[in-house]
């Protein structure tokens, strides 16, 4: 599993997640947003919807022809982990110092 922030590190997968946070959106609809914003084309939108799906952050029903995407319930729990983790090392930072 990769690190949250990773997966939200790419400015493309980071404005799909904003998309769907807002609730399911069709493929061709996630398309024209992210085309005509961020000049890549529709096959570099599938390999960052490919990318966020294998890691389990989304997922998607219907058929080829017509795909809606959706959120995960685990990308809360994903985005959890790695917060969490972060905010350990934080309240730990001064047993790190000096050493």
């Amino acid at each position: 599993m990769v690190n949250a922030f990773k997966v939200l590190s790419h400015p493309i997968r980071f404005r799909i997640v904003e998309i769907l946070a807002s609730g399911e959106h069709r493929s061709g609809t996630l398309s024209d947003a992210i085309t005509g914003n961020y000049g890549v084309s529709r096959a570099g939108v599938s390999k960052h919807l490919a990318i966020l799906r294998n890691e389990g952050w989304i997922d998607y029903h219907g058929d080829a022809s017509s795909r809606w995407y959706f959120l995960t319930s685990e990308v809360w729990s994903k985005i959890d982990v790695d917060v969490s983790w972060l905010k350990y090392l934080w309240e730990r930072r001064s047993n790190y110092i000096g050493e």
